[in-house]
Formats: structure tokens, C-alpha cells, sequence
């Protein structure tokens, strides 16, 4: 019960992306898009996903999964396929984002650094630190339309981002 009602107040309050499975033991399928050691810089242009389950706080099955079709529908079949729940990923366009979403996974776009380092950051709730976020995409961060210059808000929604800033308190 008490459960219950932190995840209810993180969920309104941050945005959470937490599985209350994996607070409760249960597992949790998460994606990672790779470029050799590193989060690979674009998603849509990525053709390899290490796929993962998170148990808890521990990191089981790791495998390197094909992810080359350049066709948006595609690639969310192929993470509806692998039955990934989350995918942490850099930039994402905004049509392959939404496609995404839409079928139920969980997107955490615009980071950066070695897979291992990202998804420490991620079992430990730390992906909001600025080390992660793509120069450019965070908090302030401006984009140049036409002649114009304007403020974009949060680029990256970092609220999607602080999953595991949520799971801190668990435990």
C-alpha cells in the first residue's frame, strides 16, 4: 500500500519511468542503442541494441541484438520483438520517438557515454547528471529556426530521465 502510493506521487510529481515489477522482483527488459563502447549518438541511425534485464539492481542476459532496418515502423517492431520495455538511446527523431511511445516503450532520448557507465547510471538513478546529456539538448538549451533563435524548454524531458532517481528511495 504504502509502495503503492510513493509510485502513484513519483509518477505525478517526476515523470517516472519505474516498473514497480522490478521493485517487487520482478524483471525488466531495457535496450540500449551502441556505437562500439558508447551510446550511440543517434537512434534512428543505430544498427545495434544491447538488450538487458534489470533484476532489481542487478543486470542480467546482456546480448547484442541486430537493430539495421532504416524504415521507422520497422525498428519498433524489432523492440516490440525483443519486448523491451525501456530504451535508453541519444538523439531521437521526434517521428521515431513517438512511434516508439506509442507502442508501450519507454524512451529515455538524448544520452551520451560507455554503455557501462550509462547503465550504472541508470540502475543508480544518476542519468540526470549533465555528464549524460548530448551537448546541446540540455536544461536552456537554444535551436535556430529560420533567422530566428528560440528557447526550446526541456529538449529531452528530463523528467523521463530521473527513472532512477525514483528508485533511490526503494530498496
Amino acid at each position: 500500500m504504502i509502495i503503492d502510493m510513493f509510485f502513484s506521487a513519483c509518477s505525478r510529481t517526476f515523470g517516472t519511468i519505474f516498473d514497480r515489477r522490478v521493485a517487487k522482483g520482478g524483471t525488466m527488459k531495457v535496450a540500449v542503442t551502441v556505437w562500439e563502447d558508447t551510446v550511440s549518438t543517434v537512434c534512428d541511425f543505430s544498427n545495434c541494441l544491447l538488450v538487458f534485464d534489470v533484476m532489481g539492481d542487478e543486470v542480467k542476459n546482456r546480448s547484442f541484438m541486430p537493430f539495421e532496418t532504416g524504415i521507422l515502423p520497422e525498428r519498433v517492431n524489432r523492440l516490440e520483438e525483443l519486448g523491451v520495455e525501456v530504451l535508453l538511446c541519444g538523439a531521437i527523431s521526434q517521428p521515431l520517438e513517438r512511434m516508439i511511445r506509442a507502442s508501450g516503450v519507454k524512451v529515455i532520448p538524448c544520452l551520451r557515454g560507455s554503455i557501462e557507465e550509462v547503465i550504472g547510471a541508470y540502475l543508480d538513478g544518476g542519468l540526470s547528471d549533465a555528464r549524460f546529456t548530448l551537448p546541446g539538448f540540455g536544461p536552456g538549451a537554444c535551436r535556430v529556426r529560420g533567422r530566428k533563435r528560440w528557447r526550446r524548454g526541456s529538449v529531452c524531458r528530463l523528467t523521463d530521465k530521473v527513472k532512477g532517481d525514483d528508485r533511490k528511495g526503494q530498496g
